[in-house]
C-alpha cells in the first residue's frame, strides 16, 4: 500500500516557537534567531527516520492571508494576536529548511493549510494510499476514515497521539463526521468561531451523541429541555453557519499530482550548507542518512597524472591526500597520492611516488607545510613503507572537531561543516582487464580545499579562540600519536589464550552450579531463558518488563544464590568475548597490538583507541586486571613504566571551583574520600563503608548525577541521595558555586570550556520541550570542563615528555595511553634517568591550584607494572 505523510507546517511550527520560547532565544552568530527552525527541524527529521523509501511526503502551509471564510464571516479569526517578530523572521527559513531536504510543500491564497490537506487526503485516500497527517490541530479529526489517521501532537513537540478510525470515539467520545457540527456547537475560540450560547463542549458531546447532526438536534428541540432548547431554538442557525466555517473544504483547485510529493531523498551539500548557514550542526549530526542522494557536482576538481615531480615548480604550501581502494586506512596500500598547489593537483602513483626521489624528499621536509584530511593516518600507513612524513601544518579532521565536537568523525561531515561537498566514489576496481581508468576526483578535492580553505578555517578557529589549543596541542599531538600506533605493543599471545582458558573454566563451573540451582539446564545467555527461571521457576519478584539487566540482578541478589552466579557468570563470558577472543583477532604479524587512537572522536576532548580499544581493559576488577598480564616486552633488557595521575578529575574540580576545603587537603596529601566520610557519613561504624560510599560520592558529583543516580549506587532512597548531596555542596560550598556559574554558561552560550579554552557545545539546554535533555545538558556541563581540562593536560604531557625523549637522545617509548595513565617501553639501563623527569614532565604539564600527584612503577608486564 502506498504511504503519503502530510504535515501541518504552520501548527508544527508555531508549537516549535511556542516550545522553545520560554528558554534563552537561540540566535545565530549575527543575532538571527533559529530556535522555532532548530526544533521544527528535529521534528521534521523524526517523521524522516519513521518513513521508509518509496513513501510520499508533503507540508502545506498557510499563505497568511484573506481566505474564503473571512468572506462568509468578517471576524473569523479576528482575535488572534500578531505573529511574533521573532517568528515570523524564521516562516521563510522554514520553507528554506523544506526546500534543502528536497520535500514538497505547498500553499494557496483564499485557502488554508488544512483545506489542502483534506484535499489532498481524501483524494490519495479513493487511490488507496495510507494517510498520515501530522498537527496539533485538532479541526483534522474531520478527516479520520479507514485511509486517514492523525497525529495529533499534544504537549512540545514529542508527545503524539495517534488517531484513527478505531479509537477516535475512544478518545473524543465524537465520530470524526461530528467534528464540524461539535464546532459549530460549542465554537472554536482559536479561530474566533462563536458557536451556540450557552452550550459548551460537554453539552455538544450529549446531543450529537443522542441526534447526529445540528440539523436534527434543531428538528428534535421539542425533547430538549431548559436553557439547551431555548440557545438551539434562538441560535440554531448561527450553529449551522459556526459548522460551515469549521469544515475542511474538500475541493480546493490543486495544481500538482499525488507523484509529485513522491520522496526521493536529499542532496547532503544542499542541507549541510544550510545546516550551516543557520549554525544548526547539531541538526546534521542527527539527520536520517537513509534518504541521502548521490551529489551533482557543479565543479569538478581536475588533476593531472606524471610519473614524477621533478621539473615542477613547487610552493612550500602543499595540501596532499593518499588514494586508497575504499575508505582511508593506515593498513592498507595507497593507490597513490594528490598534491594539490592551489592552482594545479597532481596525481602520482604509489610506485612512482616511492621512486621519486624528490617526492620523497618533499615529503619528509618540515619546512614544506603540509595541509591535508587526517594527517595521522596518512603519517602511519607510508611508514609502513618507511617513507616519512612531516610538516603539518593544517589538518581538516583537527579543525572541524575543535569549532564543535558534535560533528561525526568523517571526511565528508568535516568538509561540509565548511561548505564543501565532497563526492565519496564508489570502491574504486582494480582489475587487469579493466580498461577503465581509475578516477581520483575525490582525492583531488580532499587536497585542494584542505590547502585553499585552510585561511577560512583558520578565521573560524580565531573566532572561537580555538587557534592555540589547534596548534600547541593537536597539531603536534598528531604525530605523537602516529609513532605510538607505529611502534605498537607486543603482546604475549600464549599468555592471553592461557587466561582465557581459565576464565572458560570458571565459566563451566559456573554454569553447572547455575544448572543445579535452577534444576534444569537453560541457555544462560539468553535473557528471556534467565527471565523465565528466575522469576517464573524460582519465584522472584521482577519488573513489567521482566528486565535481566544487571542493575535488577544487583537488587535481586539476596532473594537467591543463583543471581550472583548469573552475573558472574556474564563476567567471565564479557571477558573472554571481549578481553580475550576480541583481542586476539587484532595481534598483528609482528605480535603486536597497533591500536588506533581517535583524536577527534569524543565530544569531551578525550582520546579513544580501536582495532582493539584498549580502554575498556578493566581495572576495577581482580579478573579484568589479569588481560594486563599478556602485554610484555619480550627483551630481557626492556621493561614496562606506567605512570597514571592520581585522582586528576577530583583535583581539577578542586581547582577549577576554588575549593579551600579539597584544595588544601589535596596540598597536604590528605585522603580525600575519608575528608567527605568525616563529613558525610559521619555515623557509619564502619570507617571501610563509609569511604566507599565517600568516594562514589566524590566521583559522582564530578559527573554531574542526580540524585536517583546517586540512589542507584549507593541502594538508598532517592530522598537520602538528594540529601547527601545537599550535605556534600555544605561541605564545599565552592562547589555548588561553580556548578551553578557552570549551568549559567551552558544556557547563556550553549557551551562550556575547558582551563585551555577547549569548547563544548551542548544545544539540549534550548530544548525547552523536553526536560530529560535539559538536564543531560547540565550535567554533561558539569562535567565537560573537568574531564575536558584532564584530556588537555595529557595530551600535553604526551607532548612534553616526546620532545624530552627526542631531545635527550633516549631510547625510551610513550607506547600507550589508556585514560589517565601513559605505558612506556623502557630499557633498564634507562630507568634511573627516565622515572623521575617523566613524572615531573606529567606533574608540572599545567598549572593548578592544586599539586598534582603521578603514581609510577616498573614491571616485565602491564600487570606488575600498574
Amino acid at each position: 500500500m502506498k504511504k503519503l505523510t502530510i504535515i501541518d507546517g504552520n501548527s508544527l511550527l508555531f508549537r516549535a516557537y511556542y516550545a522553545t520560547s520560554k528558554n534563552k532565544l537561540m540566535t545565530t552568530k549575527d543575532g538571527l534567531p533559529t530556535n522555532a527552525i532548530f526544533a521544527f527541524a528535529n521534528m521534521i527529521n523524526r517523521i524522516l527516520q519513521s518513513s521508509k523509501q518509496g513513501q510520499h511526503l508533503l507540508v502545506v502551509f498557510d499563505t497568511g492571508k484573506k481566505t474564503f471564510r473571512h468572506e462568509k464571516y468578517e471576524d473569523y479569526k479576528a482575535q488572534r494576536k500578531p505573529v511574533p517578530e521573532d517568528l515570523i523572521v524564521q516562516l521563510p527559513i522554514a520553507r528554506e529548511l523544506l526546500e534543502s531536504l528536497n520535500i514538497y510543500t505547498y500553499e494557496l491564497d483564499g485557502y488554508e493549510a488544512d483545506d489542502i490537506a483534506g484535499t489532498v487526503a481524501k483524494k490519495a485516500g479513493l487511490e488507496g494510499y495510507m494517510v498520515n497527517i501530522y498537527t496539533s490541530d485538532r479541526d483534522y479529526l474531520q478527516l479520520v476514515d479507514k485511509h486517514i489517521n492523525v497525529q495529533l501532537i499534544r504537549r512540545g513537540l514529542s508527545d503524539i497521539d495517534e488517531i484513527s478510525v478505531d479509537n477516535i470515539v475512544e478518545k473524543f467520545d465524537l465520530t470524526a463526521e461530528m467534528i464540524p457540527d461539535f464546532k459549530g456547537i460549542s465554537g472554536d475560540p482559536s479561530d474566533n468561531i462563536p458557536g451556540i450560547p450557552g452550550i459548551g463542549e460537554k453539552g455538544a458531546k450529549n446531543l450529537l451523541n443522542e441526534f447526529g447532526t445540528i440539523e436534527n438536534i434543531i428538528a428534535n428541540t421539542d425533547k430538549l429541555k431548559g436553557k439547551v432548547k431555548e440557545s438551539i431554538e434562538e441560535f440554531g442557525d448561527l450553529g449551522l453557519k459556526c459548522r460551515d466555517l469549521a469544515t475542511i473544504h474538500l475541493e480546493v483547485p490543486l495544481d500538482f499530482e499525488l507523484e509529485d510529493t513522491l520522496y526521493k531523498g536529499y542532496h547532503f551539500s544542499k542541507i549541510s550548507s544550510f545546516a550551516n548557514r543557520y549554525e544548526l550542526r547539531q541538526f546534521m549530526a542527527r539527520l536520517t542518512p537513509k534518504f541521502e542522494l548521490p551529489e551533482e557536482k557543479e565543479q569538478i576538481i581536475a588533476y593531472e597524472e606524471i610519473k614524477s615531480i621533478k621539473g615542477l615548480s613547487l610552493p612550500n604550501k602543499i595540501g596532499f591526500a593518499l588514494a586508497f581502494n575504499g575508505e582511508m586506512a593506515n593498513d592498507k596500500t595507497p593507490l597513490g597520492i594528490v598534491l594539490a598547489t592551489g592552482k594545479n593537483n597532481y596525481f602520482l602513483t604509489f610506485n612512482d611516488l616511492k621512486n621519486d626521489r624528490e617526492l620523497l624528499l618533499l615529503l619528509e621536509d618540515p619546512k614544506v607545510e603540509k595541509y591535508t584530511y587526517d594527517y595521522k593516518t596518512q603519517k602511519v600507513c607510508l611508514a609502513r613503507y618507511d617513507i616519512k612524513l612531516e610538516g603539518l601544518v593544517f589538518d581538516i579532521l583537527l579543525a572541524s572537531y575543535l569549532l564543535d565536537s558534535n560533528n561525526p568523525d568523517n571526511i565528508r561531515a568535516a568538509f561540509s561543516y565548511f561548505h564543501v561537498s565532497l563526492n565519496v566514489p564508489e570502491k574504486k576496481q582494480l582489475s587487469l582487464f579493466d580498461d577503465e581508468a581509475l578516477n581520483f576526483t575525490f582525492e583531488a578535492e580532499i587536497a585542494h580545499y584542505s590547502l585553499v580553505k585552510a585561511p577560512e578555517i583558520m578565521k573560524s578557529l580565531k573566532d572561537k579562540d580555538a587557534v592555540k589549543i589547534y596548534e600547541e596541542i593537536e597539531i603536534p599531538l598528531t604525530s605523537v600519536l602516529a609513532k605510538m600506533e607505529i611502534d605498537g605493543f607486543p603482546i604475549d599471545k600464549e599468555k592471553l589464550l592461557s587466561i582465557g582458558e581459565d576464565f572458560r573454566n570458571n565459566l563451566n563451573q559456573l554454569t553447572e552450579s547455575i544448572h543445579k540451582l535452577a534444576g534444569k539446564e537453560f541457555n544462560i545467555n539468553s535473557p528471556a531463558q534467565v527471565a523465565g527461571v528466575l522469576f517464573d521457576d524460582l519465584g522472584l519478584p521482577s519488573n513489567r518488563k521482566r528486565s535481566t539487566a544487571v542493575d535488577v540482578l544487583l537488587n535481586l541478589i539476596d532473594y537467591h544464590p543463583i543471581v550472583r552466579l548469573i552475573l558472574s557468570y556474564r563476567k567471565y563470558a564479557k571477558l573472554i568475548s571481549t578481553y580475550v577472543d576480541g583481542l586476539v583477532e587484532y595481534i598483528h604479524e609482528d605480535g603486536k597490538f597497533h591500536s588506533i587512537y581517535h583524536q577527534a572522536l569524543t565530544t569531551t576532548g578525550r582520546l579513544s583507541t580501536s582495532n582493539p580499544n584498549l580502554q575498556n581493559i578493566s581495572v576495577r576488577d581482580e579478573e579484568g586486571r589479569q588481560i594486563r598480564k599478556a602485554f610484555y616486552y619480550p627483551e630481557e633488557d626492556v621493561e614496562i613504566l606506567s605512570l597514571d595521575y592520581s585522582q586528576i578529575e577530583l583535583r581539577i574540580l578542586a581547582s577549577l571551583s576554588k575549593c579551600t576545603k579539597l584544595v588544601n587537603a589535596f596540598n597536604q596529601g590528605l585522603d580525600i574520600h575519608n575528608l567527605t566520610a568525616s563529613a558525610l557519613f559521619k555515623n557509619d561504624n564502619d570507617p571501610h563503608n563509609a569511604r566507599r560510599k565517600a568516594k562514589a560520592v566524590n566521583f559522582s558529583i564530578v559527573y554531574g548525577i542526580s540524585d536517583f543516580g546517586l540512589s542507584e549506587q549507593l541502594e538508598i532512597p532517592v530522598i537520602e541521595a538528594k540529601d547527601i548531596i545537599r550535605r556534600f555542596y555544605k561541605t564545599y560550598p565552592e562547589i555548588a558555586t561553580y556548578r551553578q556559574s557552570i549551568i549559567k554558561d551552558i544556557e547563556t552560550n550553549s557551551y562550556v570550556t575547558t582551563l585551555t579554552g577547549r569548547r563544548r557545545y551542548l544545544l539540549e539546554i534550548n530544548e525547552q520541550t523536553n526536560y530529560h535533555r535539559r538536564e543531560f545538558a547540565k550535567r554533561a556541563a558539569t562535567n565537560a570542563p573537568i574531564q575536558g581540562t584532564a584530556a588537555d593536560l595529557i595530551k600535553i604531557a604526551m607532548i612534553k615528555i616526546d620532545k624530552y625523549l627526542e631531545e635527550n637522545n633516549l631510547e625510551t617509548k610513550l607506547v600507550l595511553q589508556i585514560h589517565d595513565e601513559l605505558i612506556f617501553r623502557v630499557p633498564t639501563n634507562e630507568k634511573s634517568k627516565v622515572l623521575e623527569p617523566l613524572k615531573a614532565i606529567m606533574e608540572q604539564a599545567m598549572e593548578f591550584d592544586v599539586k598534582l600527584r603521578v603514581d609510577g612503577s616498573f614491571g616485565k608486564t602491564w600487570y606488575d607494572a600498574s
